[in-house]
């Protein structure tokens, strides 16, 4: 009887380890069943369970997912044969934005999770790619170098949410790896909700609020329910606030209603 429960005792362990540590591979460059040469996508879409969102809020974004030829060799030994062109910024402006609202792929996480991207920039100039949760930024890495294979390498650790990865301006992507605890990716309509586009992210200890469109009431509050700052305006604006843990609630004149979860 002892024999049998040490067997089940390890058998449950080894299949928990599994379960946590499985890996999921997204090979643009080399997987042409999944992701064949040709056109990319005009609407938002799963494949494989990989988001693609091709725009929120820009009517002017063109289609993202691109896969074309594109042979390219990387440090640690990767070679991919083709490229998944994201076709521009994550986001619309000059200033970064933590939650993108077009031309990005996203996937679900249950949890603690590593990701590896291998990809490169799209042309001239300092190009970043990026990872985020949507309040924060997971892991990012640039180059001034177009063509330069780089492997952008990162680790989230909590609770289960989306993981967005997108760039500042066009980069393209050759393969990326999860390792840890993954969901369900389900299509990215939040930022959709109940009509209301308006965003808002940290950067150092600025809190930005943006594509406010009519009169809009911000609330924010401390994790305990704490009002910390409360203001009306029809305009975009940011403000400074003390290191902390925060929950925004936006509420526009048309009685739309979106929250976010801000970490400074």
């Amino acid at each position: 009887m002892k024999t049998k429960l040490l067997f089940l005792s390890i058998s449950l362990l080894l299949y928990s380890v599994t379960i946590i540590g499985q890996t999921k591979t997204w090979d643009f460059g080399n997987d042409e069943t999944t992701w064949p040469i040709g056109n990319g996508y005009n609407t938002n879409t799963i494949v494989d369970n990989l988001g693609i969102e091709w725009n929120v809020n820009s009517p002017t974004a063109s289609n993202v997912g691109v896969i074309e030829s594109s042979p390219k060799t990387f440090t640690d030994g990767y070679v991919g044969a083709n490229r998944f062109k994201l076709n521009g910024a994550g986001y619309s402006g000059s200033t970064f934005q933590v939650m993108p609202t077009q031309r990005y792929v996203y996937f679900a996480t249950a949890g603690n999770c590593t990701i590896k991207v291998w990809f490169r920039t799209g042309g001239s100039g300092t190009r970043t790619l990026y990872i985020t949760d949507g309040t924060s930024t997971i892991g990012s890495l640039g180059s001034n170098v177009s063509g330069d294979p780089l492997i952008l390498e990162a680790t989230y650790t909590g609770s289960a949410t989306n993981l967005y990865i997108y760039g500042d301006q066009s980069n393209n992507l050759y393969k990326i790896e999860v390792t840890g605890a993954l969901g369900t990716t389900t299509l990215d309509t939040d930022i959709f909700k109940n009509g209301l586009n308006v965003n808002a992210y940290a950067t150092n200890s600025q809190i930005f609020i943006s594509n406010i469109i009519s009169n809009t009431q911000i609330n924010i509050y401390t994790l305990t329910g704490q009002l910390v700052r409360s203001l009306n305006t029809s305009t975009d604006i940011n403000f400074e606030l003390n290191k902390g843990f925060y929950i925004v609630n936006v509420v526009s004149s048309e009685g739309n209603k979106k929250s976010f979860k801000i970490i400074i």
